[in-house]
């Protein structure tokens, strides 16, 4: 059985001194500035806050996984640009991984000194997303993010664990997706 580090919870969370909020990437010659989804989780965080809840760390992956592909399929662009991965217990942003993972299975305490999402359209979807996927559970989410053919698992078949998933990938699935419902 996979398991998360169990480490104490710790309320002095920083990001990396190094830490950029948000970045700049050129996507068919535009620059387009994404989120760090390190900003995601930390929404989700306090967003789970008000309805009195502690999210686990699977969750909020896969909360943060599918707010991307949303994104992607709705506003053409990225919601955040860090890397996800095909691990092996399906997708993985390994920047919350590794910047939540101390908090243990179930993470309370988001990162300290981090922007806020701010833009109306992005706080409107994530609120899309919290409605809809939130009271699932993380093996309920698990038949959103792994599909057969969907990318998680073409990355993995193709890549092998650990596989980095295109956001190119994930935008195909989620168009297909809308284009059937």
């Amino acid at each position: 059985m996979f398991s998360y580090v169990d480490q104490p919870a710790t309320h002095d969370i920083h990001p990396p001194s190094h830490f950029d909020a948000r970045r700049t990437r050129k996507i068919g010659g535009n620059a387009i500035v994404t989120y760090d989804a390190r900003q995601i989780a930390n929404w989700l965080i306090k967003r789970a806050q008000q309805d009195d809840r502690v999210l686990s760390i699977m969750l909020i992956l896969r909360l943060t996984y599918i707010a991307h592909g949303k994104h992607l399929e709705k506003m053409n662009t990225p919601l955040f640009s860090n890397e996800i991965q095909a691990w092996r217990f399906g997708p993985v942003i390994t920047d919350i991984y590794q910047a939540f993972r101390r908090q243990g299975m179930k993470v309370s305490v988001p990162l300290l000194n981090m922007p806020d999402v701010e833009d109306p359209l992005d706080i409107e979807l994530l609120e899309e997303v919290w409605n809809e996927y939130s009271e699932l559970s993380s093996s309920q989410l698990s038949k959103f993010t792994h599909v057969s053919g969907g990318p998680w698992h073409l990355a993995a078949k193709i890549g092998g664990w650990y596989a980095p998933i295109p956001s190119e990938l994930i935008l195909q699935y989620y168009r297909a997706k809308a284009a059937v419902a």
